[in-house]
């Protein structure tokens, strides 16, 4: 058998010292709310490595895990390194059954019973054995048991117990010189998730900082949370640029289509346009509400004919469903378009779908651009019929007027008119088609009267 000797003996205890001292930290990640991307706090690990290896301070003792339990340590090691928790648990006991250990192999038996409790998902296991190591301080080398706290934060945040977590990040951000990003960044989380943005912004913008400052570019889960601590602060206008950066650095149409929100809450429409237009002619609008939005967005800047064809394409392509409600913006978008047959299609299809008679006005409209008055007058007296017209049911009465004496139907035509007398917007204009209507009629029967011409001659004398 080859001797180890005590120097060699030495350097392999403090190799296990030293990784058993990121077991807790690097097995542990932050399960967080959506958006947000889960932490790993490498510079807290960093952090422990330094202080481990930096001298003690004075009045201080750092134990040692002794001879007689260095075996039984690897061997955990190795079997919890090959993910066999069954073995290591049945390890565990055994060093337990130890009623004398002393506070550094003790908390060595927390930190691996944490470990297992974690990669099965019993996170109240977890924390039940990380704040088990809060009770062995004395010993315990200072970077390991600071790095535990924020480890203990962590799970607590997993546990969506948010207070806590702020309280374990606190007490660890309090041991820390020069606390890292991701110490900010998760007391920045835990203050937005308990809704105090006040508090978490100063807090998130310090760990992004820290990042930039080093030539980085900042966590993708952390420009999301920058940028919803200035939503929920009806900041809008400071979203704009942390949503440019995602879009820059992370480029997703989800951050294209938030920033595009933004622009309509500030009443940028122009920009908000512009951005709809330019995902539309990158492919990028793939859903009915996105290109309805577009289509929207251009009737409301006077682009009718663009408007209709993005509906258009929509309609064709399945993705717009044929409904009312897009069967009538199709129709507007034509007809604002002076559109007016083939604006007929969808319109007759969401007078149809309506409850009330305004589109079958609007149907009768452009039957009557178009000249053709029995369809319009149809279309009229449908909507009369729907009814639910409001202030409109006179105008549509006068244009009913107006196609029955195109059609020469004087006697309907004057009953329509005396009937939209009745409705003060267009009384004096409905009054005015009546007598136009009578005078009309008196004209066409004096053109009908025989013509008698008298031929009875009186001879000329002289």
């Amino acid at each position: 058998m080859k001797l180890v000797s005590e120097k060699t003996k030495q350097e392999n205890y403090m190799a296990i010292v030293r990784r058993y001292s990121l077991v807790s930290v690097i097995a542990i990640g932050v399960v967080a709310a959506v958006p947000f991307t889960p932490i790993l706090s490498n510079d807290s690990v960093a952090q422990a490595q330094e202080e481990e290896a930096a001298p003690p301070k004075r009045g201080t003792r750092v134990l040692s895990i002794r001879q007689k339990h260095m075996k039984s340590f690897e061997a955990i090691n190795e079997a919890f390194e090959v993910e066999n928790y069954t073995e290591v648990s049945n390890l565990l006991r055994k060093v337990e059954a130890d009623q004398e250990l002393n506070n550094i192999e003790k908390y060595y038996v927390y930190v691996f019973r944490g470990n297992i409790a974690f990669s099965r998902d019993d996170l109240q296991g977890a924390l039940r054995e990380f704040k088990a190591i809060t009770t062995v301080r004395e010993g315990v080398p200072v970077g390991n048991y600071n790095a535990n706290l924020y480890t203990i934060a962590q799970v607590y945040f997993s546990l969506e117990n948010y207070s806590e977590a702020l309280n374990y990040a606190r007490q660890w951000f309090n041991t820390q010189e020069s606390p890292s990003a991701d110490g900010y960044m998760l007391i920045g989380q835990a203050q937005y998730m308990l809704k105090r943005y006040d508090d978490a912004l100063p807090n998130v913008q310090q760990g992004i900082n820290k990042y930039v400052e080093v030539g980085a570019i900042p966590k993708e889960g952390w420009l999301n949370l920058l940028s919803n601590i200035y939503r929920q602060k009806d900041q809008f206008d400071k979203m704009v640029p942390v949503l440019k950066q995602l879009v820059q650095h992370y480029p997703k149409k989800t951050y294209l289509i938030t920033l595009a929100g933004v622009y309509n809450e500030l009443e940028q429409q122009t920009k908000m346009t512009a951005l709809y237009q330019a995902m539309y002619d990158q492919g990028l609008l793939t859903s009915e509400s996105e290109l309805v939005t577009l289509a929207s967005l251009k009737l409301s800047e006077d682009n009718p004919y663009k408007a209709s064809e993005v509906m258009k394409k929509g309609f064709d392509s399945g993705i717009v469903k044929k409904n009312l409600k897009n069967y009538r913006t199709f129709a507007q978008a034509l007809y604002a378009a002076r559109e007016y047959e083939d604006a007929l299609v969808p319109l007759a299809q969401a007078a149809k779908m309506s409850t009330d008679g305004k589109l079958y006005d609007q149907l009768g409209q452009s039957y009557l651009a178009l000249n053709r008055w029995k369809e319009a007058e149809s279309a009229f007296k449908s909507a009369l019929s729907k009814g639910k017209l409001g202030d409109g049911i006179g105008n549509t009465k006068v244009s009913l007027g107006s196609v029955q004496f195109e059609q020469k139907n004087y006697e309907a035509a004057k009953k329509t008119f005396q009937s939209a007398t009745q409705h003060d917007k267009v009384s004096d204009i409905a009054g005015k088609w009546a007598k136009y209507v009578d005078n009309e009629v008196m004209r066409l029967a004096e053109l009908r009267k025989e013509i008698v011409i008298n031929t009875d001659v009186e001879p000329v004398s002289g």
